[in-house]
């Protein structure tokens, strides 16, 4: 960290976008849309009550049958409680370690009683990291080998399982072993819409195909199942995002925390000197360094 740089945790943290507890999943889901965010805190006073955000959308779209419309859902029901908070004036170093230790995307800020002051994320995180963290780390120290990937003929929900069960944000879409696209938890909330109660004879065009290619993959084994509500068929490639940025495994980790922010991104894949996939870098490791280097 250069010299001279003491951050604390209001300088980082933003305006939080809030609903009241009493609001529907469909309310959260249509303002992550509209403020291009991926949480919302529920709060009611100024006061923080708990959070929901794309993860927890995307579980109980999946995690469950869905008995019930996005919009008859209250979100004090999904919204997660056990908020991890900091006073403003908390050091940043000590807020990445306590992120890390939390396993959590976002801190709550609050002043001395306890009243909402803003939020900040793995992405602010990010951004300081590649502004005062120059020259320290190297993407290869603090990348992950293993990467979840797809092909780009591989239905949407083995995109949904592998994303559920690896409890991963996003998954790699490979040909011959390089990357040619990617799909987020956001690329997933645009077809959220065609998840819900089957409908009278519902039944997803080409899922017996499917399954029986899944069941005799042995990569796939014993995952051969579809999530009862999906009235529309889709492959990997039909939502995910072509030709992803990607970074050398011996580039700067502060280049990588540049690209993130400045692409609002939040994941890279890495690749070798024959643009081969090796593993991917996210903003989890990168605040990972952050806490690291205190």
């Amino acid at each position: 960290m250069q010299k001279g740089v003491q951050l604390k945790a209001i300088d980082i943290s933003r305006d939080a976008i809030t609903l009241e507890p009493n609001k529907s999943l469909h309310d959260a889901r249509n303002n992550l849309v509209r403020y291009n965010i991926s949480r919302i805190v529920i709060a009611k006073e100024n006061k923080p009550l708990g959070i929901v955000t794309e993860k927890d959308i995307a579980r109980y779209l999946y995690t469950q049958i869905p008995e019930r419309r996005l919009k008859e859902v209250g979100l004090e029901e999904v919204m997660s409680k056990n908020l991890v908070t900091v006073n403003e004036k908390a050091d940043l170093s000590l807020c990445a370690k306590l992120m890390i230790e939390n396993k959590i995307s976002s801190i709550i800020v609050t002043d001395d009683k306890g009243s909402l002051k803003g939020i900040f994320t793995k992405s602010d995180l990010v951004e300081g990291y590649g502004k005062y963290y120059t020259q320290k780390e190297v993407v290869e120290g603090y990348m992950n080998k293993k990467v979840l990937t797809v092909r780009p003929d591989e239905p949407l929900h083995m995109v949904l399982l592998l994303t559920t069960r690896g409890k991963v944000s996003r998954v790699i879409v490979t040909r011959d072993e390089k990357p040619i696209g990617i799909i987020t938890g956001r690329d997933l909330l645009p077809v959220s819409t065609l998840f819900g109660p089957p409908l009278f004879g519902d039944q997803a065009p080409g899922s017996d195909q499917a399954a029986v290619e899944i069941a005799t993959s042995t990569q796939r084994k014993g995952q051969m199942f579809i999530p009862s509500g999906i009235r529309t068929y889709f492959l990997a490639k039909d939502i995910m995002k072509y030709d992803p940025i990607t970074i050398s495994q011996n580039s700067d980790l502060a280049d990588a925390a540049q690209i993130m922010a400045m692409n609002r991104i939040s994941g890279l894949p890495v690749v070798n000197s024959n643009d081969t996939l090796v593993g991917i870098i996210t903003k989890t490791d990168i605040v990972k360094a952050m806490a690291a280097s205190s």
